[in-house]
């Protein structure tokens, strides 16, 4: 059985967009020029739900695009994070409710 985070679909669209498609909920999108940071954020909820989400936010500090650890397509969006400048995953072992800033680098 798949996980229940699997219902989550991502995808880099050809336009340069991360798109969410998650249960139940409207389409979330952000266009990779809009993008403005990137955070991990942690809780105590596993076993019994998700506890590791990625968010992508716009220059106002807003939530675009929201999607766990294990969605479908959370490789390819990740590998499309990955090649922005000073992008580096942080916060993926805390089992504490916690935001970890991924991008921009907070040590740069």
């Amino acid at each position: 059985m798949k996980h229940p985070e699997a219902q989550y679909v991502v995808e880099v669209t050809v336009d340069d967009e991360i798109v969410c498609r998650a249960p139940k909920q409207a389409e979330q999108r952000i266009k990779m020029t809009d993008l403005a940071a990137v955070y991990v954020e942690t809780n105590g909820d596993a076993p019994w739900g998700a506890d590791v989400w990625w968010l992508l936010n716009d220059s106002t500090g807003q939530t675009k695009v929201a999607f766990p650890q294990l969605a479908t397509g959370e490789t390819e969006a990740l590998a499309r994070l990955q090649q922005l400048p000073g992008f580096a995953t942080r916060g993926m072992n805390s089992t504490d409710n916690a935001r970890f800033e991924c991008w921009p680098s907070p040590v740069e």
